[in-house]
């Protein structure tokens, strides 16, 4: 349904079926995207009520528009693609231009996956929401986000250590720190590899996992949908060649998934859980580089 006539511009309007939701208004049509109805203005009883517009920045960082479920589909098919065409095309295209540079053909295939997940949330926001990340994924940060990042950052570090040290000295336990373990004696390839694990891979994978897959997961399973993020979130760390490695490193994935998925339900965006997963990466690939030297 479209409205006819001087268009308004923008916005949350009462949905046009009668429905007791907020519609997101394009300016040229409704879009699937609704949120809870805007509180009455105060003294304002009736009709007043009722057609009193919301703002297009949303009050509440957690009062976003909902994703159906059927948007689960739409991002696990772009994160097959990410991870199996775009990353692995990029990453031969990077051997074949610096052959000998491990660093950059990792660099490579990471921005493949990048612009799949990213580009994946992308249409999501176009298809089901408002076609913007800020609104439809609280993609923000805020300076009250530094303080819970780092005491979100210092959970993961705490999960991770006690999943890892429940596997030592058993056939399962694994590490995926070969990434960082590699660039022994090489200054870019150290540096290209801290860029990619605390900047790139926290702004996407956020993006991607506790953005748009959480809330389309929620929208079918509640607060369940931290705990499946998470453990989508760990299988997309499996290795190839790590073996049965892989359950540790995937678990203890996860269980940093699960410390994230609850970081950004509780603060209403990206933001904590965005410097939380940076700093956590930033910590294991110094830590590593310390070991390494």
């Amino acid at each position: 349904m479209a409205l006819t006539g001087n268009q308004p511009p923008p916005g949350w309007y009462p949905d046009p079926s009668g429905q007791p939701v907020a519609r997101w208004w394009d300016g040229h049509t409704w879009t699937p995207a609704t949120a809870p109805p805007p509180p009455p203005p105060a003294g304002a009883t009736g009709s007043t009520a009722r057609t009193e517009r919301r703002s297009p920045d949303l009050a509440n960082d957690s009062d976003r528009s909902s994703f159906p479920f059927a948007a689960v589909g739409l991002a696990l098919g772009g994160a097959i693609i990410a991870l199996f065409l775009i990353s692995g095309l990029l990453q031969e295209i990077g051997q074949l231009l610096f052959p000998g540079s491990t660093a950059m053909g990792i660099l490579f295939g990471e921005v493949g996956l990048w612009i799949g997940l990213g580009g994946t949330c992308i249409v999501a926001s176009r298809h089901f929401g408002t076609r913007s990340l800020v609104r439809d994924f609280g993609w923000r940060v805020r300076p009250v986000d530094l303080a819970y990042g780092v005491a979100a950052a210092l959970a993961c570090v705490l999960a991770a250590s006690v999943i890892g040290a429940a596997f030592i000295g058993t056939k399962f336990a694994g590490s995926n720190t070969s990434i960082i373990t590699n660039q022994k004696g090489n200054t870019v390839g150290v540096a290209i590899v801290t860029v990619i694990a605390a900047v790139g891979a926290p702004v996407f994978e956020e993006l991607f996992f506790r953005g748009l897959l959480r809330q389309a997961l929620a929208s079918r399973l509640g607060v369940g949908a931290i705990w499946v993020q998470a453990l989508f979130f760990g299988l997309a760390h499996y290795q190839v060649g790590l073996g049965l490695g892989n359950v540790s490193v995937m678990l203890g994935t996860a269980g940093i998934g699960v410390v994230l998925g609850y970081t950004t339900s509780l603060t209403g965006r990206l933001g904590a859980d965005t410097i939380a997963h940076g700093m956590f990466n930033l910590f294991v690939t110094l830590t590593i580089i310390g070991v390494v030297r």
